[in-house]
């Protein structure tokens, strides 16, 4: 049988054991005002985690079947979403004209597919791919020698929202910091605001000294920059499988599970 363990992070720990415990004067609540943000960062949240599974699955793909992307000249990639599936289309070239070098297709009645082809983006294949290197070059602080990248359309105008998320190959390590969001003209070319998640690198360690009967139930982490969880806590969550527990801002203590947030009665 194995043992729960909730993991917690640096911040969140300091607030609820190693700084005295919050004093909660009245009952949590969620203003009306903040539902909607709490949607959208469930729908993004989601919507990001998908992309980047696609990306990943259509990456792992192409290397078992030989197929080195530096050979191939990848730059990155872009993922659109359809209604049954999604098109990973591995990208080439220059500003001047992108192209594709390669397309993994995935529909929920068939096996991927990849289609070798070189041809030019279409102009909003483009956009799409400028929205992405401008999400990458944007990073004011590294956390990571590695990022991935999901590019969605704005839900309030034209454009695009372009995300540069830290990543690790490393197993014990999830990577709490490092994440950022660009909010990019609908021709990819001008950034009209960014933002980053954290003011660190904060990480996350898979406890090595419990040991094997012991299994990580959530993790914890503290939030300064907002009063209510980020779709890239949605994202962590869903990336890791675990429930993720945030303590925000205003020190009030949420709970994410499945892609969806919801606030406790008490820290």
């Amino acid at each position: 049988m194995k043992i729960a363990f909730v993991s917690a992070g640096v911040l969140a720990f300091c607030l609820i054991a190693g700084c005295g415990r919050p004093v909660v004067k009245e009952e949590p609540i969620v203003a009306s005002s903040e539902i909607p943000v709490i949607e959208r960062a469930e729908l993004l949240g989601r919507q990001i985690y998908m992309q980047d599974l696609y990306a990943a699955q259509a990456t792992a793909l192409l290397l078992a079947h030989g197929l080195d992307l530096i050979d191939i000249g990848t730059l990155g990639w872009i993922t659109e979403s359809s209604r049954d599936g999604c098109a990973v289309t591995f990208v080439a070239g220059d500003p001047e004209q992108w192209r594709s070098v390669c397309v993994v297709t995935f529909a929920e009645s068939a096996e991927p597919n990849i289609i070798l082809v070189d041809r030019d983006l279409t102009e909003t294949q483009s956009a799409m791919f400028n929205a992405r290197q401008l999400a990458l070059h944007s990073i004011e602080k590294s956390c990571s020698d590695a990022y991935n990248t999901v590019v969605l359309p704005r839900d309030d105008g034209p454009g695009w929202l372009g995300y540069a998320l830290a990543a690790t190959n490393d197993p014990n390590l999830i990577l709490i910091g490092g994440h950022s969001r660009v909010t990019v003209s609908a021709d990819g070319r001008t950034i009209l605001e960014r933002r980053s998640f954290t003011k660190d690198c904060m990480v996350l360690k898979t406890p090595q000294d419990v040991g094997p009967d012991v299994d990580v139930a959530a993790y914890t982490v503290g939030h300064v920059l907002d009063n209510t969880p980020t779709e890239v806590h949605v994202f962590l969550s869903l990336l890791y499988g675990k429930p993720l527990y945030v303590v925000t801002a205003d020190r009030r203590f949420w709970y994410i599970e499945g892609g969806k947030i919801r606030i406790l009665k008490r820290p």
